[in-house]
This record gives C-alpha cells, structure tokens and sequence, in this order.
C-alpha cells in the first residue's frame, strides 16, 4: 500500500534523524528534538494534526521517571552511600581481584533489578573507576562486564529499564500487564544468564584481572567505610528513600500507583529534605537524556498521529498472525538486532504499540520484546545508553575502552543469550 504524501515525509524525517543518531557524529539529544520541531511542522503546515496534539502522544510517564531516578541517584551518591558501599564490598574479598570482580557483578545483578541501567552505570560506573585505581588494577574489565550485566539483569522487573517502562505504559493501554507474571517469567532467566555470563567474563578477563598491589589492598583493607559518608542525616534519608521506591515499586502496581508516581513522589521528598542541595542536585542532572527521550517521543508520536504505527502493526500481524512459535522468533531477533545497531530506546517506543496488541492473544509476547531490546542492547556498544557510559568514562579516564574490546565479549554472549531466549519463551509457550 503507497504510503500517503505527509506520512512518507514524516517517515523520512523519523529514518534522517536516527540515521544521523546513530552515526555519533551530532549530539543525538538535539538531532532528536530537531526532528521532533520539523514533523511537528509537517503536521501543522499539511493539516494533518496539531503540534500541542503531537506533544500529547509523548511518554511523558518515562521522562518523569527518568528525571526522578537520575534525582534520587544524584542525592544518594552525594551523600556518600555508594562509597561506603564499595569499601563494605571490598573487605569480604580481601582485595582479591576475581573475587571483588563477581562480588561486584553480584551487587550491579541486585541493584538492575530496581533502578533503571543508565542511573545503575552511573552509580557503578564511577565507584569502580575510583575503587579500581584505588587497588591499581585494570577497570577497564568491570565497565564492560557491568555494562553487559545490567542489560540483562533488567529484565525482571518494569522499572529495571526505560524500554521495560515503555513498553509496559503501552500494553497497560491495551490490556493489563500482569507484573507477577513478569517477574516469574523473566527472573529464572535473567540468573540463568548471570550463572553462565561470570564464568566466562572471568575466563575472557583472566589476562586482566590480575592482583592489585598489596600495600594498595592493605591499605583498603584499613579504611573505615563510615568515613565515606559526608552526611549523616542526608545518609539515612536516602536510605529511606531507597526503601520506600523498593516497596513501592513492588506493592504499588496492586494499588494503581505507576512507576513514575511513586519516583517523583521519593525524588521530590528527597530534594524537600535536602534542600540545600536541590541546586547543586539539579545541575549534575543530566538533562540530555532526558530532552533526548522528548524529541524521540515526540517522532514516535509523529508517526502515530499519520498512522505508521498502526500500519506497521497491521504488517508484522499480517506476517506472524496465528503462529506462536513465528511471533516469538520474530519478537526476539528482529527487535533484538535492531537494538544493536540504533538504540533500544527508540527501537522500543517503536515496536511497544506493537508488542501491546500481540499480548491480547499471548500475554508472553510483551515480555519477549522486553528481553529483545535489553539483549539486543549490548550485542553492539552503541545499542544501550550502559554501554556507551561506560566507554565514556573510560575515555575521561584517558583508558578508552575500544569499539572492538566491547565488541569481541559482548557481541558472542549477546547472541548466546538471545538463543537461549528463544528455546525459553518457546518452552514457556506451551504453557501459558
């Protein structure tokens, strides 16, 4: 079917900004809010809808979510927490570098499960670099293996990552996303992915991982965590806070209280406490994601607004209709492949509309698109925001991590882990 005149221009609009994302070479934060500025142009000038309309069709659920997380992990680590966190891991291994390696591996597992994985490598990213010279030993190893592990230990829970986030708002516009379900769907194999990504993380880095010098390690040893921390009374209100979205983000659902309620509530609560933090607090936000994921819904918005979304439903359900076992391959690789190569965000904003009339015939398939985009998320280092903090904070440290080192780890195990998705949610569809 020829595609109307205003949608093929807003579609070529949507293809030019992600192509000019994806090659690095623009600040993605304002090719995407420029894209947004010219399809809402197109729209007004052909009639077709208003730009206060477009605006309305945003996930503006997410940006509040992204904006609050980034608020209450701002306020946690400038308490301190997370350094006092690292020297509490550190004694139990003695400074032993695999140890302190899977030790670590372990907490980013735990801590992906609650906060979504670009607020997780921005509290772990920075905390290993400084534990790690601290040792003098390599950390170029735990970046990329912290990267990768919280891509997919994400994928249990909603708030785990923003594209779990989006696509959930979505399939909740169309069906009830059964969170429990989730959980026990998605968890067996987010730690059977854990069990079989350390022991070859650690085989890979065996080179790498080598032991730290003992008068470095010693030295460790003596300090007192508690030291670590700047301020007592901000100290307990973020561990408070840390409670409180825990359990809300666990119980909430049940009582109608979506993710980014309950965020902005804590964040907000935090800032009110710390008051004499709020503007410092506010200007290490990091604002260009946030006005990144604005410009992005407002395209994907765009392409709702002429129909595109629907149309493309309409393809993929014409191409997998009635096959389970089609709906499911097509749902892992497909999305999974294009998260490596454009980004999962915008790959999820896409395909949720999706993955949300799918789960009227299989409540499966949602999870799946979840498990796609967060895999697919690191087969390639530009398919995650994770992954490209952590080149990121290596190149500030004057010891980039390479395309290719990323590469020659992650991309294997990604493609191990989207196999071993496939034969999971194909054995799970003979039951549910």
């Amino acid at each position: 079917m020829a595609l109307d005149p205003v949608a093929g221009l807003v579609l070529l609009v949507f293809i030019c900004t992600y192509i000019a994302i994806s090659t690095e070479k623009v600040n993605r934060t304002a090719a995407a809010l420029l894209g947004m500025g010219i399809v809402g142009a197109v729209l007004v000038a052909a009639e077709v809808g208003t730009f206060s309309g477009m605006v309305e069709h945003i996930e503006w659920h997410t940006v509040l979510f992204v904006f609050s997380m980034m608020t209450i992990v701002t306020i946690a680590a400038s308490t301190g927490m997370f350094q006092y966190l690292a020297v509490e891991m550190t004694k139990p291994t003695h400074g032993q570098t695999r140890e302190l390696f899977v030790s670590f591996m372990a907490f980013v597992f735990v801590v992906s499960l609650f906060i979504d994985t670009t607020s997780t490598m921005l509290i772990m990213g920075p905390l290993t670099i400084e534990l790690c010279k601290a040792l003098k030993i390599d950390f170029k190893p735990f970046l990329i293996s912290e990267a990768i592990v919280t891509n997919f230990a994400s994928i249990p829970t909603i708030v785990g990552a923003v594209p779990n986030l989006v696509i959930a708002e979505e399939t909740a516009n169309v069906t009830t996303l059964d969170q429990g379900l989730m959980f026990i769907v998605m968890m067996p194999l987010s730690v059977i992915m854990f069990l079989v990504a350390v022991p070859i993380l650690l085989r890979y880095f065996k080179d790498q991982l080598k032991p730290g010098e003992e008068d470095s390690i010693n030295e460790m040893l003596l300090v007192d965590a508690s030291y670590m921390i700047r301020s007592r009374k901000d100290f307990y209100a973020a561990i408070i806070a840390m409670v409180i979205l825990v359990v809300g983000f666990t119980v909430g659902h049940s009582a109608g209280f979506q993710p980014s309620l309950i965020a902005i509530i804590v964040a907000g609560g935090l800032l009110l406490f710390t008051r004499e933090l709020v503007d410092d607090v506010l200007k290490k936000i990091n604002w260009g994601t946030i006005f990144f994921l604005v410009g992005l819904f407002g395209l994907v918005a765009a392409l709702e607004v002429t129909g595109l979304i629907d149309a493309l439903g309409d393809a993929v359900g014409g191409l997998i209709s009635g096959d389970d076992t089609l709906a499911i391959v097509f749902m892992v690789w497909v999305p999974s492949l294009l998260s490596a190569v454009i980004d999962n965000i915008p790959v999820s904003v896409v395909l949720a509309p999706i993955a949300a009339d799918f789960a009227l015939a299989s409540p499966l398939l949602p999870f799946v698109l979840m498990f796609a985009v967060n895999i697919g998320g690191f087969v390639l280092p530009i398919g995650s925001p994770a992954n490209i903090l952590a080149l990121a904070m290596s190149e500030k440290e004057n010891e980039p991590i390479r395309f290719t080192d990323f590469l020659k780890i992650a991309t294997p195990l990604g493609l191990l882990f989207l196999a071993m998705g496939t034969g999971w949610f194909l054995l799970l569809s003979m039951f549910i």
